[in-house]
């Protein structure tokens, strides 16, 4: 199998949307129907995975948005050294990746850049984790697989630590 050679962009009105099929409907709904508006608006930034080939097409996708999260429900690992406020956070509130590239290692890489994206944003504004609302047990899983830990009382909610990223990083 040959390694996927894809570009990150923000979402645009070219993006081919109707053709993204992730396996969730309720994923490929929002990259149909809402994302672009969304993106525009300024409610969550959707980064699309295109092929270097075919700009139009999207491999895989995700959104963000600035949020913050109770200090109380913040696993331990990450409020380590913060005063006892709200904890500023990144939401991935969507990941997806079409059917036809699953298992060849987009999502994983896809996580890393929205990381990264939030890495770059957090040495402006602050922020030390991402945020996720994992849909099942199984993605929650996937999620932690990456250093993902669940909130002190939601198991398919997680929190990622930036720090884990700049780590990858360093190590790349």
């Amino acid at each position: 199998m040959t390694a996927l050679v894809w570009d990150e962009v923000s979402l645009h009105k070219n993006h081919n949307r109707a053709d993204f099929d992730s396996g969730d409907p309720d994923l490929n709904l929002y990259l149909q129907r809402y994302a672009r508006q969304n993106h525009e608006s300024g409610g969550a930034k959707c980064f699309v995975a295109t092929p270097s080939d075919a700009p139009s097409r999207i491999l895989g996708f995700y959104t963000l948005s600035p949020a913050s999260i109770e200090y109380a429900r913040t696993p331990a690992l990450i409020k380590r050294g913060l005063a006892h406020y709200d904890v500023p956070v990144f939401r991935l509130g969507r990941l997806g990746v079409s059917r036809s590239v699953q298992g060849r290692g987009l999502g994983g890489a896809l996580l890393l850049r929205a990381a990264c994206r939030c890495l770059r944003v957090a040495t402006e504004v602050g922020g030390v984790a991402l945020l996720i609302d994992a849909k099942n047990d199984r993605a929650a899983k996937w999620y932690e697989s990456y250093g993902a830990v669940a909130l002190i009382d939601a198991s398919l909610s997680l929190m990622l630590p930036l720090s884990l990223a700049a780590d990858a990083i360093r190590s790349a």
